[in-house]
């Protein structure tokens, strides 16, 4: 049995449902996901690049996550993909939610952390991911320019995100 997931309704409210994720949802279902932006104290961004076996968007940089699993909040998932997929320890508190958006069948639950983390010691899911590496902002936008990056709706909320820590430093 792969993995199972709560079904959602328009406003978010799991409808106490649950489906094998693969299968398709009825109109008006979606299902939860999420990801996590980890941002360091030099401004960048920790990346992963998807396996080349991964059927969507193989090859291509992203960020951290996925499905959110049965009777799990996003900020839980997040947490748990991140670990799953890179091998960091995040700390909810530490946490805080970017963006919540809805499209076709999903709600996308995005999160935001600054943390440390050393690359050599990243423990990758072959499955998932084949390397990782810091970026810096103007590295990610060419990379999304290139078409190298996966282009997030909320990016425009990371790049926010990130200049708001710099003026921050910088007082």
């Amino acid at each position: 049995m792969g993995e199972l997931c709560d079904i959602y309704d328009i406003n978010g409210k799991n409808t106490g449902k649950v489906f094998e994720r693969g299968e398709d949802l009825n109109n008006g279902e979606l299902q939860l996901v999420t990801d996590i932006w980890i941002i360091n104290n030099n401004s960048q961004i920790l990346i992963q690049k998807r396996s080349k076996d991964k059927e969507i968007s193989p090859n291509t940089w992203a960020t951290h996550g996925g499905c959110v699993a049965t009777n799990e909040t996003s900020l839980n998932g997040c947490i748990r993909e991140a670990y799953e997929e890179i091998g960091i320890l995040l700390n909810s508190k530490d946490i805080q939610l970017l963006t919540r958006s809805t499209s076709d069948s999903l709600i996308m639950d995005s999160y935001i952390v600054l943390q440390e983390f050393n690359i050599s010691l990243a423990v990758l899911q072959v499955e998932e991911v084949s390397d990782v590496k810091w970026v810096s902002l103007n590295e990610l936008k060419d990379m999304v320019k290139k078409k190298q990056f996966f282009n997030y709706l909320e990016l425009p909320n990371v790049i926010k995100f990130i200049n708001s820590q710099k003026l921050n430093k910088q007082q």
